[in-house]
């Protein structure tokens, strides 16, 4: 009798485990062909010198040593590109983080009338095309006609030519896409203040807390697995940016704006020099792993839902 249910039990988890293999099959497949196997061909590529037109040649680790190692006009690109990549990613995701929690706290009172409207509202340019947005903020940034311009000059001020000035034109990068991503951080934040217990402010305002004391001891720390994941999920996204940079600056003027995947960009279907762009990928690879693992220790702990 025993042996009897125990080999149905063994039959029952084989039956089991087949058709959750037949289940997750396609998924499997389709994660082969479309995400594991172009990145196995990328990091094949990354070792060959390959123009798309003539069969790849191994040259081993000859694409690394020249981004990093090479001539030192191409180095210096190079690492002008790094450069640029990190400032937009300390200015996106600094500025977006802090936005997105304003914007959170002001959805979130009770006293705002229309909050779902209001929600709504700054949530819908993060569903919007990046190519749509950035041709937008490329009328609006226009030195002639453009909306900025004309409200400066209404108010008597001087115009500004925002894409067009080394100095203007990463920070009005970086305006555009904080201005599409805050809602995306909102709405993060928002679930994580509704998930935090009244009674902590309830005790906090018995012991005589101020609302900013409330904000700073209790809101910021229980918000900072929120935290955490707004700034690993941001960063990820800001070290890979592009529209923005191929659609309204093309990485002027003078390569104040090119960044890293810009660059990969530029020499793989400007340039045709596929393996070194796949060697450049995989090294911006790296540093975003890397970026990800020092945010996760500095900020500590690991987000838990």
């Amino acid at each position: 009798m025993i042996t009897t249910l125990q080999r149905r039990k063994r039959t029952g988890s084989r039956g089991s485990g087949t058709a959750a293999f037949f289940f997750l099959l396609p998924f499997m497949l389709l994660f082969i062909v479309f995400k594991a196997g172009p990145v196995i061909a990328s990091l094949v590529l990354s070792f060959t010198s390959y123009d798309a037109l003539s069969p790849p040649v191994w040259v081993g680790l000859a694409n690394y040593r020249d981004i990093l190692l090479g001539t030192e006009a191409a180095t210096r690109l190079f690492w002008r590109a790094v450069a640029n990549t990190l400032y937009f990613t300390v200015g996106q995701v600094s500025l977006e983080a802090l936005t997105g929690l304003g914007l959170a706290i002001l959805v979130n009172s009770r006293a705002l009338r229309g909050r779902t409207i209001w929600r709504t509202a700054y949530y819908l340019p993060v569903v919007t095309s990046t190519v749509a947005v950035s041709m937008v903020w490329l009328w609006i940034y226009n030195p002639q006609v453009g909306l900025l311009n004309s409200m400066l000059r209404s108010l008597g001020l001087p115009t500004l030519t925002w894409l067009s000035d080394p100095k203007l034109a990463m920070p009005s990068i970086i305006a555009v896409a904080v201005w599409q991503g805050a809602g995306w951080s909102m709405l993060i934040y928002l679930a994580g203040l509704q998930s935090i217990p009244e009674s902590f402010y309830e005790s906090a305002r018995i012991d005589g807390a101020s609302g900013w004391q409330q904000f700073r001891h209790v809101t910021v720390p229980l918000l900072m697995p929120v935290t955490l994941f707004i700034v690993i999920m941001s960063c990820i996204s800001a070290l890979q940016v592009f529209a923005q940079v191929y659609v309204m600056t093309q990485g002027g003027p003078l390569n104040a704006t090119i960044t890293v995947t810009y660059h990969i960009w530029n020499n793989a279907f400007r340039f045709y020099r596929l393996g070194y762009a796949s060697a450049m990928a995989f090294l911006l690879g790296i540093v975003i792993v890397a970026i990800s693992v020092v945010n996760a220790k500095v900020f500590g702990g690991r987000v838990e839902y």
